[in-house]
Parts: structure tokens; sequence; C-alpha cells
């Protein structure tokens, strides 16, 4: 769907005259005559956006518009390059004659764009009329074909939710199955509705697809019509609500069950919900791909997420399907058969059509070899009802994530995303605009919009933090598939080999060797994003570098995936002439980020991973206004603010919120007020610089952390002397959420100041950052604890209890060898749900192993009270550990 991409041109085109207007003085009234004309066509993109069929006009008309938007956008952005680089002149502007003349050509360029988009505006075709719905083109409300034979893996998970609607609560329950499209709801659902035990329990039963194309009346009626077994036919004079009180009639008092497959919003289920009567043992079974409404439709808010099948039972069902009535797989097919199946990534729908491809072919190894070999092909060409599930999906999404979800494409196949690097990355491209909500930062919007993506079953969390937040994810395979293609489709993004063509696409994946593409001699002028990924380690030499910005000189984001894979030898210094940089994340050999590097005005985010132990920075990063995140994994000496008499902006930079890591020595008065909005603050460095008392100033650097309101995550990793003790409660920042301590080799008693900061609810100890060998906390300590660490220490008698960690949900310990034993009373808090060992000893994992026996035996306490307890985890690690404390 093309509008995609026109609605991000129009988007970034927006910013970019709003935010360089002053470059452009002399053509205001042209720039804000292009900005009235491309507001014209918001409300356009957003009913293009709505179409959920092809339309070949509004194809055309699309690409129309996208041509003259990217041809305005490339020649202003070309010409604020070069307009920049004629203020940075100075005196010697005035002798710079060509600026006159790029001004002039510019005028009547902006002049042109405006009479093609007037002539676009004024065309018959368009018209918003041809964008509505069209119902012989929308996919009809056609329920799925369900195959009940040879169905795998889905025995316990029947079993499981046939239990729930037999059993469990003695009133009305709604009970819903979540899941990604393809995973087999709607198979699973209808496995249950005719399950023996099912049909024996309830008398009155009905099944009801609902999907995406949603009619509330043709709902209702396709109910009586179920329950009744005849047709019914109303006049239009019978409401919505007739038809409810109908159904309620029909279903009287008695004990029913309901199967509402496929549903896709919250506003369905509630607009659906009304016509099922509170009757005793009634069952509500609701399926969807989305994890809101399914907890909203749960009555208890533990939906059944179904799973994906194990290698085991993807090869079964692959021999099922293939083999149907043979008895078993010949012996050399079963190879590359379980080849075949694994690389389906336990999506059933997968499977079964990719063994509709196997039947087609000879059962030989070779044969079977082939499929194996280009199973993605395969698939991309066959999975015509995954495309129909994935279609559904995908134009169900709000037009602006749907470049959001796309551009998962744009890493390698089933990689695991960094879900902070993914919302920086989103951020820069122009896909996050800032909303009305004046508390929510870009950070927070885009977070919102993975989440949402998650909960609609189109992206896997693959990690979590500690605090519950997305950590990684994933994309499946086959979903990676289809982003891929339909970013191409709507010229997103393309994934580059050294055996095509450059095309027009502004965004640019290179999944192969970073050398040899700069090396092709593409022509690039057009590409704004340039995103590298390659699996082996080498360096790029100096005269590659400066080909990076000779290629691309409206380069708006670079990424070298940094985690020296690919190693810059140098900042070039033409790089520092990508004005429109706005995301940079590389590694590098470097010890000096120069100082023009603060001319890349528009940057948000910097990250680089370097091999020297200090980076030390000389561009004045307080004056580059719009940087939201500096990260390096070295201490980074910051520059100290310009003075009052020449710095270029004296006002605070709002934007930042990640410093780290910085050094001690960074952290001074001067500085920090400068960022007064910081979130994430990462110190790394001799840590007595930053505690000890100046003696001109009877303060400490550390204090003027205190100033920092909004600081939420503070880490202090200290590579110098030994520390005597914490800094005062009151010196620490107030709204501490996440703290770290690493090799600060502190006292056990000096914990006490951390156990006071009432907001703290994330705490990792890690290399020594206490010392001793007994550790007892005040009562009353750390009141909001609810993750704790401790890595690497020589601690051995440790007493608590729930007095010290009420909330306390996750404990982890790491390479404590001399730990006697785990508080035993750790077993009293009530939050407490997983513990891990890993390198403790023996008597630690004895211990830890008590714990469970409680937690289990309270645990079944609540059950047999018909309660719903929480359950307790605990890992061990070696598993050899483990083993001799079940012998015993």
């Amino acid at each position: 769907m093309a509008e995609v991409v026109v609605n991000l041109l129009v988007q970034n085109l927006t910013h970019l005259l709003i935010e360089n207007v002053q470059l452009i003085s002399g053509l205001e009234d042209e720039v804000q005559g292009v900005l009235t004309d491309l507001g014209n066509f918001k409300l356009f993109f957003r009913e293009a956006g709505n179409v959920r069929y092809h339309n070949d006009i509004l194809e055309r008309l699309i690409n129309k518009i996208r041509f003259v938007v990217s041809m305005a956008e490339d020649l202003i952005d070309q010409y604020v390059v070069a307009a920049k680089n004629h203020y940075d002149k100075k005196w010697l502007r005035c002798l710079d004659i060509e600026h006159k003349n790029r001004k002039r050509a510019l005028d009547r360029t902006i002049q042109k764009v405006r009479i093609r988009l007037r002539e676009i505006q004024d065309h018959p075709t368009y018209d918003l009329d041809l964008l509505r719905d069209d119902e012989s083109l929308i996919w009809h409300n056609r329920a799925p074909i369900v195959e009940e034979d040879d169905v795998v893996g889905f025995d316990g998970e029947v079993d499981a939710i046939v239990q729930r609607l037999t059993g469990g609560s003695k009133g009305f329950e709604v009970i819903s199955i979540v899941g990604m499209p393809g995973l087999g709801k709607t198979t699973l659902a209808n496995k249950v509705f005719k399950d023996e035990r099912v049909e024996y329990h309830f008398m009155i039963r009905a099944w009801i697809y609902v999907s995406q194309v949603y009619n509330r009346r043709d709902i209702f009626l396709r109910i009586l019509k179920e329950l009744s077994k005849r047709s019914y036919s109303y006049s239009d004079d019978v409401t919505d609500e007739d038809l409810v009180n109908e159904i309620k009639i029909f279903l009287g008092s008695t004990k029913y069950f309901i199967v509402i497959d496929d549903v896709w919003t919250v506003q369905n289920w509630d607009e659906l919900k009304i016509a099922f009567p509170i009757n005793k043992g009634s069952r509500v079974l609701v399926s969807t791909h989305h994890n809101i409404v399914a907890m909203h439709a749960n009555s208890r808010g533990d939906p059944h997420n179904l799973k994906f099948l194990t290698e085991d039972e993807s090869w079964e069902l692959l021999q099922k399907k293939v083999f149907q009535e043979e008895s078993s797989c010949p012996f050399e097919l079963e190879r590359p058969g379980r080849t075949i199946a694994k690389r389906c990534g336990g999506l059933p729908l997968a499977i079964v059509i990719i063994a509709g491809t196997l039947l087609g072919k000879p059962k030989t190894s070779r044969a079977w070899d082939k499929v194996a070999d280009s199973i993605s092909d395969f698939l991309r060409l066959s999975l015509q009802s995954y495309d129909y599930l994935m279609r559904m999906s995908y134009d169900q999404l709000p037009y602006d994530l749907k470049s959001c979800f796309l551009y998962f494409g744009a890493f390698p196949k089933g990689s695991e995303i960094s879900a902070e690097k993914l919302v920086r990355l989103w951020i820069a491209e122009g896909f996050i605009i800032e909303e009305d909500a004046p508390s929510l930062t870009l950070e927070d919007i885009a977070n919102g919009k993975l989440s949402d993506l998650v909960n609609r079953n189109l992206v896997m969390v693959m990690q979590r933090r500690s605090n519950g937040q997305i950590k990684s994810c994933r994309i499946h395979d086959m979903l990676h598939e289809f982003c891929m293609n339909e970013a191409k489709e709507v010229n997103l993004f393309e994934e580059m080999n050294m055996s095509r063509q450059l095309g027009t696409c502004r965004r640019v994946s290179v999944q192969s060797n970073l050398l040899a593409f700069l090396s092709s001699g593409l022509a690039a002028e057009h590409v704004r994003s340039l995103l590298c990924f390659s699996s082996n380690e080498h360096e790029l030499p100096a005269v590659k570098l400066a080909i990076i910005r000779e290629a691309f000189p409206l380069l708006r984001v670079l990424h070298t995936a940094p985690d020296e894979s690919i190693i810059f030898t140098r900042f070039p210094r033409d790089m520092t002439k990508l004005f429109h940089l706005r995301y940079i994340a590389i590694s590098t050999t470097l010890k000096i980020l120069p100082q023009a590097i603060d001319s890349l005005w528009n940057m948000q985010t910097l990250i680089v991973r370097t091999q020297q132990s200090t980076l030390d920075i000389k561009g004045d990063i307080w004056q580059m206004t719009r940087l939201r995140h500096l990260q390096t994994n070295s201490s980074a000496q910051l520059p100290p603010p310009s003075s009052s008499k020449t710095k270029k902006n004296p006002f605070p930079n709002r934007n930042l919120q990640t410093l780290s890591r910085i050094s001690p020595e960074s952290c001074t008065a001067a500085s920090l007020v400068k960022a007064p909005d910081l979130k994430n603050l990462g110190i790394q460095g001799n840590l007595v610089k930053l505690f000890e008392t100046n003696k001109d100033t009877g303060s400490s650097l550390f204090k003027n952390l205190r100033e920092l309101h909004l600081l939420e995550k503070l880490k202090l990793l200290n590579h110098g002397g030994e520390l005597q003790c914490l800094p005062q409660k009151y010196e620490f920042p107030q709204k501490i959420r996440r703290l770290t301590l690493s090799g600060t080799q502190l006292k056990w008693s000096e914990l006490s100041v951390l156990g006071s900061l009432e907001y703290l609810e994330i705490l990792k100890l890690v290399e020594n950052a206490f010392k001793g060998d007994k550790w007892e906390p005040s009562e009353g300590d750390f009141p909001r604890l609810q993750f704790l660490r401790i890595e690497r220490t020589d601690l051995k008698t440790w007493k608590a209890s729930s007095l010290h960690f009420p909330l306390l949900k996750r404990l982890i310990l790491r390479q404590c060898l001399n730990l006697e034993e785990v508080p035993p009373s750790l077993a009293d808090i009530d939050n407490l749900q997983e513990m891990e060992l890993n390198l403790t000893n023996s008597n630690a994992a004895l211990s830890a192993w008590n714990i469970l026996q409680i937690k289990q035996g309270k645990e079944k306490e609540v059950k047999e009270k018909g309660g719903t307890p929480r359950r307790f985890k605990l890992s061990i690690y070696p598993p050899d550990e483990l083993k001799l404390i079940q012998q015993i």
C-alpha cells in the first residue's frame, strides 16, 4: 500500500520545512504555501490508509503524489545542505554568488511543485468517495475451513480448555484463546466445540464466526439461526436491541456454550457480549489474535495463549499431511523432512501448505532437499491462505503503525532486535510523531506502538526487562517475508545485495559485505537510511569511509550494527557534513570524536562503541539541541558547555534523555544543568572523583545529580580506587527507580543508604559492588524493591525477611560462591515469583529448594480454597546441583 511511504514523506517534509525555515530566508511565503498544500492531503492519506482492497486508480494517484513530494523533498534537502555550508562560511558568504542562484532555482522549483500538487487535487480521481469501501471488493465474511483430522499438538491444550469449560467456576465465564494468525485458533476452538465432554456438559451450543468485516446485526441473526436451527428474517423496524432480547429469551436460564471465533477489536466484543445472559455454568469461548481483546473479554484475565508447535510436533503433522493413509515416512525422507518441518517455524498453516507442495513432488531425498533449500520461495509462492490472514492483520493496522511493522523486515530474518534500538530508529525515520499529551515523550509513544504490535500478535517478545518492559523482540520468519515484500511494494525500504541495482527506495538494508557495497559505485543520492548488518568482522579503510558522505549526501540514518562486526578506523571530517543525519550507530577504534561532530545539528541518537577504555568528545554536544541519546561503552569525557558570551544556544536541551556512559569529571553542575530532563545516566571511571568533596566548594560532583528531577535510571561503574562510603540519601536524585553498582567494593552496611530510597524498584549489585561476610538489612529497607541481582561477591551470611523486601518479585544470585544460605524467610514474601541461582554452591541451592517446597505448599492451599495462586519458579545452574538436591 503505497500511501504508507507518501504519509512518511509528507510528515518528514513538513518537519524539515518547519525546522530549517531560517535557512530559507526570502522563501518563507512559498514554503508556507507548500505546507498548506501538503496539509490538504492529510485527510486523503488517512482515508487511503483504510482501503482494504486493491484499487488501480488509487495506486496510480498515490504514485503521482509520491513522485512530486519526493522530488520536492530531494530538492529542499539538497538546498538545506548547500545553505548550511554557505552559512558556515561566515564572512566569506558574500563571495558565494552561486548561493543566490541556488535560492532562485529553489523558488522556481517550489512554484512548479505547487502547480503539480494543485493539478493532482483538481483531477477527478482525487475524490474521497473513490476511497470508500466497495462491498463487492472487500473480503467476504466467510468462516475459514477447519480441518478436524490430523491435528497435532493440541491434545493438551484441548484438555486444558475443556477443563476450564466444564469445571472451575459455577457461575458465568468468558474464556479467550489468543495467538498469531496461522497458529490454529479456529482449529483448536473447533476441536473443543466438538469434544464429547463439552457436548455432554452443554445442551445448547452455537458457533459464530465474526472476522474483520464486522456487522453486529448479521451476527445476532446468525446466533438466532444457530440456536434454533432455523432461518430468521426481520424487517428493518426490528432493532439490534430487539434481536438481543430474542436471543436472551431463547437461552432463558439454561446452561449454554457459545464460540465467538475471530474477534478483532474490544469494541466488537463489547457490542456482542450484551446478547449473552449471565446464566450459571454457561461459557463463551472467544478466539482472537489481539492480546488486548483477549484480556478484555476473559473473565479471569488469563487468556489461553496458543503455542507454536515443537519440532517433533511439526514433523508429526507434516508426515500426516504428506503420507496420509500410508503407514510411515520412508527412512531416506526423514532427514530432509525434519529440516522442512523445522523451517516452517512451528506454524501449523505453513506446514499444511508446504505439505501440499510435497504431495506434488517425487518422494525422493533429492526432491525434498530442493524443497528444504528453497523453503522461503515455496512458502512465498504458495502461502495464499497465509497472505490472506496477514493482509487482514496488516490492513487492520492504523496507517501510522503500518510503517513501524514493515520496518521489521529491514533486519535480518530471525534476528532478535533490541527494543531500545528499534524505538530510536523509528523516531529517526520519522515514523513517530508527537501527540497532544505533553507528558509523553516520543520514546513513550514509540514503546506504546511496539506494545500494540505485540498485543496484535504480529511481534513476539523475546526478553523483558526486570521492570516488565520489552527488552528485545522479533517477528516470525513468515511475517518477515511479508514485511519485506510489502515494504518493497510500497517503496518503504529495499534489501540490497551485489546482484541487484539500487532503485529509488529511500531506505536500504545491506545484509552482505558493506565494503563491497560501497565499492560497487551505485548512485545513492536519494537514500536517506543505510542499515548495515554483517556477520563477518571487517574494518572500513579511510578511503571507503569518505565514500559514505559522497554516495549518501542526504543520509538521515546510518546504522552499522554496533556489535563490532563493522569497524570504523576513523571518523572522517566529511561525515560531519551530513547535516540531515539523525541517527548514527558505529563501532570504532577511535579514542577521540572530533570537534566538528557538533555540526550534526539534526542528530538525535549518537551511539559509539569503541575498543578504547575512554572516549574524548571534542564537539560541543550541549549545542546539539535535538540530541536525545548519547551512548558509548567506554568512559566518555564531555566538553564543558560554551561560555555565555560565545554559546549559540543558551537554553538547556530538554530533548536529551540518555548520557551513558560518561566520566565522573563530566558531571559538573554547568554540564548537567544543560540536561534537566535526563532520564538515563551512566557514569564510568574512578568514582572516588565523583564522591569526594572538593576542598574549595565544599561539595562533590555527585551532589549535582540531585538536580536531575526526572532521572530514573542510574549506573555507577567504578574503574578506579576503593570507595569508603556512599553519598547520603538526600544527595541521590529523588525519582531513581533503577540503580546499578559495579566494582564499588563497599561494605554491606552501606546498603542501608540504598534501602532508604523510596522509589527504588530495581537494584543490581555486580562485580563485587559490596564486600564482607555478612549483610543484615534494617527493618523497613527497600519498601518498593521488585528486582534484586547480586553477582560476584564474597558474601557468606545474609539475614533477611519479608520485612525488608515486601514487594520483591525476582531474585538473581550469580557467582555467590561463599553464600551459606538463601534467607528462608524470603518464602514469606507473597510477591516473590522467581529465583535464579547461577554458580553458587550446594548449601545455597538446597536452601532455595526448601523455599520452593514452602511456596508450592502455599500454592496448593490457595488452590484448595478455590483461589488462583501466584506461581513460583526456581532455576538452579549448573543442573548437577539440582539433581543432587532432588536425590537428597
